[in-house]
């Protein structure tokens, strides 16, 4: 692809982008990708959109740069209920769209995904899927590019367009062997909950539980570590700002134990900079003002009694026995805490509840671990089996 003929590929006016909007629509399908920067930022900042739509063989190619034009009309079409989209490990991707569109994906197919049900490999790269789908070579040379810098290269142009030019091909080539495992709907069911948890960002007065520590404040103390995480979240939104360029974690925690009352007993707090003091310190101190008088109950998860963390063990080595067997890789089926949840609910009503319960994980594993803590089948060790381990019926 020459200079010229790649140029050609880049859209930075607004009927174009309403042209291949349309006919994307009109297609159905349409894969896209994005390029953006994220060093020194909170949000990422979009820098490029490339999309393909058309025969999967042959795709139709375009980068818009949404530093010249307004690429809603195409961002659009990933939250239309109608039209499928395909994308490869789309998290950082759908999260930007959420962030700056308010638009969550309805329809999503990720081909990391469904690479990894079709047994490819687990978070498989995007190159390397291709390479193994249909031998096709991609230069990934400019992966860690400035994307906002203009003009964009002939090189830069190649690489985004690469992004997406075998993405529909891909999709087609999955489907074809997920159709053979009978699995397409759970790598659509897998890749909707991507598209759901992307989309989630916890509220800025929830922001404290991401913060090590703070089970262990007192209900007051928790109460203002609360409105001062919720303080520093606005902030770091508002300015574009990654948060611990704000202030870190561990001095607002500490900040939140000592609760001082002016910037004198502020500066005294243990890791508190003097420039944290004369930036920040009354809007830090106003924030401890907000929580004065309240206080916020610890409602940390309870803790499984050792019995049921053996049972929880036991529908881990399920989980990892049907994963293997069906050759899934085992942390997508579900997590240690996911085998304590279960349990947990198991023993507080007797019923499954949780995520091995739900979709396909329930079919995978969860019916079987379920059935375990019934009593109604017994795991036994067995070296031949692909899991190491087998499910025996009990009698009645």
């Amino acid at each position: 692809m020459s200079g010229d003929d790649t140029a050609r590929f880049l859209v930075d006016d607004a009927a174009r982008v309403a042209a291949i909007a349309g006919e994307a629509a009109r297609a159905g399908l349409f894969a896209f990708d994005l390029e953006f920067v994220s060093e020194d930022r909170y949000v990422p900042e979009l820098a490029l959109l490339q999309v393909a739509w058309g025969d999967p063989e042959a795709p139709e190619l375009a980068a818009i740069d949404p530093l010249a034009v307004d690429v809603r009309p195409l961002v659009e079409l990933v939250a239309d209920p109608a039209i499928e989209v395909v994308a490869h490990a789309a998290r950082q991707d759908l999260g930007l769209i959420a962030a700056a569109f308010g638009l969550t994906a309805r329809r999503l197919v990720d081909t990391q995904i469904a690479s990894a049900f079709a047994g490819l490999a687990d978070q498989i790269g995007y190159a390397r899927m291709a390479q193994k789908l249909f031998g096709a070579s991609i230069d990934k040379g400019h992966q860690h590019t400035d994307w906002k810098r203009r003009p964009l290269s002939d090189a830069q142009l190649r690489y985004a367009l690469d992004d997406v030019r075998h993405l529909l091909a891909a999709w087609r080539h999955l489907e074809a062997k997920l159709e053979e495992r009978g699995r397409v709907d759970w790598a659509r069911e897998e890749s909707d909950r991507l598209a759901r948890s992307s989309a989630q960002r916890r509220v800025p007065e929830e922001m404290y539980r991401g913060i090590g520590g703070w089970i262990g404040l007192r209900p007051g103390q928790l109460a203002g570590l609360r409105e001062l995480t919720a303080w520093r979240e606005r902030e770091a939104l508002g300015s574009n700002t990654p948060p611990s360029w704000i202030a870190t974690d561990p001095v607002l925690l500490e900040i939140a134990r000592r609760a001082p009352g002016d910037l004198r007993e502020l500066g005294r707090v243990r890791g508190v900079q003097s420039g944290l003091v004369r930036k920040y310190g009354e809007a830090l101190l106003a924030a401890l003002a907000r929580a004065a008088g309240q206080s916020l109950a610890v409602d940390a998860p309870p803790q499984l009694d050792p019995r049921a963390q053996a049972q929880a063990a036991m529908v881990s080595a399920i989980v990892q026995a049907r994963a293997g067997e069906a050759g899934v890789p085992a942390r997508l089926v579900g997590a240690r805490g996911d085998a304590e949840a279960l349990v947990a609910a198991f023993q507080a009503s007797g019923t499954g509840a949780g995520l091995l319960m739900e979709g396909w994980r329930h079919e995978l594993a969860g019916r079987d671990a379920l059935a375990w803590l019934r009593g109604e089948v017994a795991l036994a060790a067995d070296p031949a089996a692909a899991g190491g381990v087998r499910l025996l019926p009990l009698g009645p």
